[in-house]
């Protein structure tokens, strides 16, 4: 059984082993996590979330990251979750068609808050629930994401489950429990892509909780269903018309896939990506008027035009991060598409409106050919003065198209600075990069002293 399986390596993997390079990286998504949750915290559905749970009160095992209370760790991970998400900004993985970041690093930080554990401990329990995510979301994709689900909310518990469990120093048998009742709790569909935008990272947040609860209950002595996955009515069945269970099981930990995450640098869905890298290179490197753009022809693959070719009309936030006829004119006027940018006031520009109108989308059958290996897009920007063409294969962020150390560096800074004062973001990058040894509860004491 498979849950066995991952079960074994979960119990197994031990600090010692890990990679310095794997090391290296985990602290880069814990580093890109706090920045998106930081400056997440205060907008969108984050605030609501957060007064709900605060309101229910309960004991003050975690940090509320943005906010500095203390909840629940089964209330912590749902609301850093939630907040993580609101600017889409975090970190994904294009085999798996999700964002591991957002669904295990909460229920991760929960959990070592309240246990009072050291960083090495939350490394190792980052790192498994990165790889089980992974394995599992590249297993069911891209069938799954066609059939409508939102791979970060269905995968995501089980991600969080293995990264509390390890946490939580569980067995073998309550660490296999605990991804049965992970699965148990599987949930998450795009069509909040089309509607209610507001409500997306909701998914992700419910996916850092229900590995919170898994693990804590599995502890408790509660049982999975050992055939989660291959099960007659289990997860590949009822998830996916298309598994590829070789690719699950066989190469964990060989190497580890969180070195094959990337990392955003627009504040929009990962498949706007590659149109605004390529467009942003045509204005810079041709000093193009937009006053003279007469047409703009975005070439892409099925599943960005499907999910992000067609929304013209978006008037809020969330709704433009998902419309990339909306996010090349923000790109076009602004010269960028950051937090900022994807606000009503730049969003109401009757500038920004005018160019996303000019904006073609079409589906190109040599992209699909090569997705997911390859996002790839072509921008023909058609001008008075002629028709400017950048193509772009793998946007920036990519594994293949890094951010340097200091661009991810620069980009939590940027992001956090909008809760923590400088010297507070300061801080947060020493004790990760620079400390040899660190708590968790004296990582999330940074995020609380440092206010803005």
């Amino acid at each position: 059984m498979l849950a066995e399986d991952f079960a074994e390596f979960i119990f197994k993997t031990d600090y010692r082993d890990i990679p310095k390079e794997v090391v290296l990286q985990t602290k880069k998504c814990l580093l890109d996590f706090l920045g998106v949750a930081l400056a997440g915290s205060r907008v969108g559905l984050a605030p609501l979330i957060r007064s709900l749970m605060v309101a229910m009160g309960g004991r003050e095992e975690a940090t509320i990251i943005g906010d500095g209370r203390r909840v629940s760790a089964f209330h912590a991970a749902l609301i850093n979750g939630v907040a993580a998400h609101t600017l889409d900004m975090d970190d994904g993985h294009r085999f798996a068609n999700g964002h591991p970041g957002i669904a295990i690093i909460p229920a991760a930080l929960a959990m070592g808050e309240r246990e009072d554990v050291t960083g090495r401990e939350l490394i190792e329990g980052v790192v498994v629930g990165y790889e089980i995510f992974i394995c599992v979301g590249a297993a069911i994709n891209p069938s799954h994401l066609k059939r409508g689900f939102h791979t970060t909310g269905t995968v995501g518990p089980f991600g969080a489950s293995a990264a509390c469990s390890k946490i939580l120093k569980l067995n073998q048998e309550e660490t296999k429990n605990g991804l049965g009742i992970a699965g148990l709790q599987s949930a998450g569909l795009l069509e909040v892509t089309e509607a209610g935008q507001m409500m997306k990272p909701l998914q992700p947040g419910k996916a850092a909780q229900a590995g919170v609860l898994a693990a804590l209950l599995a502890k408790e002595g509660a049982e999975g269903p050992g055939s989660i996955f291959e099960g007659e009515k289990g997860f590949w069945g009822a998830f996916s018309d298309e598994v590829l269970p070789e690719d699950v099981s066989n190469h964990l930990g060989k190497p580890f896939e969180i070195l094959n995450i990337y990392f955003k640098k627009y504040a929009a869905c990962r498949h706007i990506h590659p149109a605004l890298d390529a467009l942003k290179a045509i204005m810079d490197e041709n000093g193009i008027d937009i006053h003279g753009i007469e047409r703009i022809d975005v070439h892409t693959y099925s599943v960005a035009y499907q999910l992000t070719g067609r929304n013209r009309e978006a008037r809020r936030e969330m709704d433009a991060k998902f419309s990339l006829p909306l996010s090349s004119g923000l790109m076009c006027v602004y010269g960028k598409a950051g937090v900022e940018q994807y606000s009503m006031e730049c969003l109401e520009n009757p500038l920004v409106r005018r160019i996303a109108e000019k904006v073609t989308v079409a589906v190109d059958p040599e992209r699909d050919e090569v997705y997911p290996r390859e996002r790839s897009s072509r921008v023909d920007v058609v001008t008075s003065k002629g028709t400017f063409s950048h193509e772009v294969r793998l946007p920036k962020g990519d594994p293949e198209n890094p951010f340097s150390d200091e661009e991810l560096k620069e980009k939590f800074s940027q992001n956090a600075r909008r809760v923590l004062n400088p010297e507070g973001t300061e801080e947060i990058k020493k004790v990760l990069f620079q400390k040899e040894e660190f708590r968790v509860r004296e990582l999330m004491e940074l995020v609380r002293r440092f206010p803005a």
